[in-house]
């Protein structure tokens, strides 16, 4: 394609499609939310927050709340308290002052179960644009204001294309071959998710030394408003709201992903048999043992019925060109971009400013809040000793569980 017609043109539904399923590194989508004449495709973008808040009326959300402070380990999802309130409600909590003690997040939340009563705002989602017929009930919906961020994790399955409507949220992105250096944990156990021990919200000195000599630069980016990025499977990532914000995420399925809910299912396995406490107190009376080894035997039916019998090489089809990130950024250099690489000094200079824009002098008070929620959560230490942590994160290992998984394949179970 012609260079100078490149920086007009938008990629086709369809060059993205074949692309996302491609890439193997992240990039930033410009303008691919918008028509040729400038205008928002997504009606949710010409919104304000003002105007969601009154299409959501009363209707109560459930908010995680932490606190913007120090505190010696990540504020973990699951050990957060939760608070109820209208989205009006939290706009007037979150602009009360410019330092909030508290940050709370919406977090995680299909739409299809939050808004079934709300067609308009499901239909203002629309990722056809990117070659997926996929919509507002596919996706979910993350509201916070300053603070409120995501731990840093690798998810276990699929890729995420996440699109930011209000706000701006900083990312920070290790590719899978950091996974050893983040030092992966499965305890708090989240499902399909893989958590790093390290605080990224508020390091200590000692991450600060362990993140800056992880092996691999970690990207970084601002998505602003009507941006659409781009995680490729496997990819670690932390995310903070800088300021109040708002946005709409997709997970794409990807062709290995039977074999990751097979290991999945087997670290569910492991973490709900050896380990008591590991699991929220919803989710536990359904992890029996029987349930369990059920879900390892539907995962791994569900391999078996993907294996491809090799085809012939007189019956094999041309590969069709593979999409880079380099190559894509190259030609639609308008709507396609590369995320910065931090170097150890710019890293390290990130990682202070988070830990000391908390004074020293809170650290003691946080340390006493985060004390008490793990209390309350039911998963302190007398529940669960570093022993068993050690223990059920051994087995739990992603490299483990990736050579369990295989060996429970070349078995000759038939499922």
């Amino acid at each position: 394609m012609d260079q100078a017609m490149a920086n007009i043109l938008a990629p086709s539904n369809g060059i993205l499609k074949q692309a996302i399923m491609d890439l193997k590194e992240p990039v930033i989508f410009r303008g691919i939310l918008k028509d040729e004449e400038g205008c928002n495709i997504w009606k949710f973008l010409d919104w304000n927050l003002t105007e969601l808040a009154e299409k959501l009326g009363d209707m109560r959300l459930p908010f995680r709340t932490g606190f913007n402070g120090r505190s010696k380990e990540p504020q973990w999802d699951i050990k957060c308290p939760t608070q109820t309130m209208t989205m009006q409600r939290f706009l007037e909590e979150s602009y009360s002052c410019d330092r909030p003690e508290k940050w709370y997040y919406f977090d995680y939340k299909y739409m299809h179960e939050w808004l079934k009563d709300q067609p308009e705002i499901l239909a203002s989602v629309d990722w056809r644009r990117f070659g997926f017929d996929a919509w507002g009930e596919d996706s979910t919906l993350w509201i916070g204001n300053k603070g409120a961020h995501t731990n840093c994790h690798q998810d276990s399955y699929g890729c995420n294309l996440v699109a930011q409507m209000h706000g701006r949220k900083q990312w920070f992105l290790f590719p899978p071959s950091c996974t050893n250096a983040l030092q992966p944990t499965r305890i708090p156990y989240e499902e399909s998710t893989v958590y790093s021990k390290f605080n990224f919200f508020c390091p200590t000195q000692k991450d600060e030394e362990a993140i800056v000599n992880v092996p691999e630069r970690p990207k970084c980016i601002t998505l602003e408003p009507g941006q659409v990025l781009f995680v490729p499977g496997g990819w670690w990532h932390y995310v903070e709201s800088l300021d109040l914000s708002v946005s709409v995420n997709v997970w794409l399925p990807l062709p290995t992903d039977c074999e990751a809910r097979l290991r999945e299912a087997l670290v569910k396995l492991i973490a709900t048999r050896l380990g008591k406490g590991c699991l929220n107190s919803a989710e536990e009376p359904h992890s029996t043992l029987h349930r369990s080894m059920k879900l390892v035997e539907a995962c791994l039916h569900e391999v078996k019925a993907n294996e491809e019998p090799v085809e012939s090489p007189s019956k094999k089809k041309a590969k069709a060109v593979t999409w880079t990130a380099a190559a894509l950024s190259k030609e639609y250099p308008k709507h396609v971009s590369l995320l910065s690489e931090l170097n150890t000094k710019e890293l390290r200079k990130l990682l202070i400013e988070k830990r000391e824009r908390f004074s020293v002098s809170n650290e003691a008070a946080s340390d006493e809040k985060c004390a008490q929620v793990t209390e309350d959560s039911n998963l302190s230490e007398s529940s669960l000793d570093q022993i068993s942590k050690a223990v059920i994160n051994s087995f739990c290992h992603p490299d483990i569980i990736s050579r369990v998984a295989q060996l429970v394949i070349d078995s000759n179970v038939t499922a």
